[in-house]
């Protein structure tokens, strides 16, 4: 990400770096798997405890840092919606969107209070909203806080969610491809805990990191024969990337019950046919999974 650098296409140079146990699990014990960034400079471990990837070391997560790679890492609402009406892409994704609220709703078994960590520019809030939920959106950047809620109406607050008081509680929490960028997954889990609702459920997607595409890439670099395309003033945005094995362990570690899992492709509009079936829900080698989940009783 880097997105304060881009424009004066300034090299993102970590000021500081720092050794980390495994996040999900708390081992030591890790092997190198990958290397990767501008020059290959960032190392991926796996962890010989639960298998997960994680980089080591990794840039200190300052305050410098979270402002450096987040504060203006998008502006794509031109790209859903131009004045009150959607783009061809944004449809698409309204679409995409809708398909996974019709699922939320399934497994709440109502409509009600939503909260989205990591809202972007708003627009799954937008759908939620057109969709009778009530939206509330965090965003850890002022600026794209800001943008979501002048563009679209609904509750937003800025910074960083963990500190935050609610006067209620929420039906469903989504957190969508985000938990992979914080340093303490751990006490995020324990936190969305404190603000569900009975009968609450937790949204989670992440990178799949045993797809196979990853696994394709990964094969070609390990021989030598790609390189990653990363810009100077790109930072590292994934912390760390889970496969099945060290996120399922991770959720039951931390009381959570899994209801359903399933890995998902780019604009998945929810159809399921007898290949997405086998790719997604059976074998789950997609780049994307999705996670569902309660706390465990």
């Amino acid at each position: 990400m880097a997105t304060t650098l881009t424009a004066t296409n300034q090299e993102y140079i970590p000021q500081k770096w720092e050794d980390v146990a495994c996040p999900f699990c708390g081992a030591q014990e890790a092997h190198l798997i990958e290397q990767f960034g501008y020059e290959h400079r960032y190392r991926f471990v796996k962890c010989e405890g639960c298998g997960l990837a994680y980089m080591n070391p990794r840039p200190a997560y300052t305050d410098g840092f979270v402002e450096t790679a987040y504060e203006v890492y998008t502006t794509s609402v031109d790209s859903f919606q131009k004045g009150d009406e959607l783009t061809e892409q944004g449809k698409i994704v309204y679409q995409e969107y809708s398909s996974n609220l019709k699922e939320i709703e399934k497994w709440v078994g109502r409509k009600g209070r939503l909260l989205e960590i990591g809202c972007n520019t708003g627009f799954f809030c937008k759908v939620a909203g057109d969709l009778g939920w009530v939206p509330t959106g965090i965003e850890i950047s002022q600026t794209m806080a800001k943008l979501a809620h002048d563009t679209y109406g609904f509750e937003t607050r800025a910074g960083d969610w963990m500190g935050m008081k609610f006067e209620q509680l929420f039906d469903v929490i989504y957190c969508s491809h985000v938990i992979e960028h914080i340093p303490n997954p751990r006490e995020w889990m324990a936190r969305f805990k404190e603000v569900l609702a009975p009968g609450g459920v937790v949204c989670l997607s992440v990178p799949n990191y045993q797809s196979i595409d990853r696994k394709f890439k990964r094969g070609l670099k390990n021989l030598g024969l790609r390189k990653d395309r990363w810009e100077k003033w790109r930072t590292p945005d994934h912390l760390y990337e889970p496969c099945e094995k060290s996120i399922l362990s991770f959720f039951e570690s931390c009381g959570f019950e899994l209801l359903q899992q399933y890995t998902y492709p780019s604009e998945w509009l929810g159809d399921v046919s007898l290949w997405h079936n086998l790719m997604h829900f059976k074998l789950r080698w997609g780049a994307k999974a999705r996670y569902y989940l309660r706390p465990a009783r």
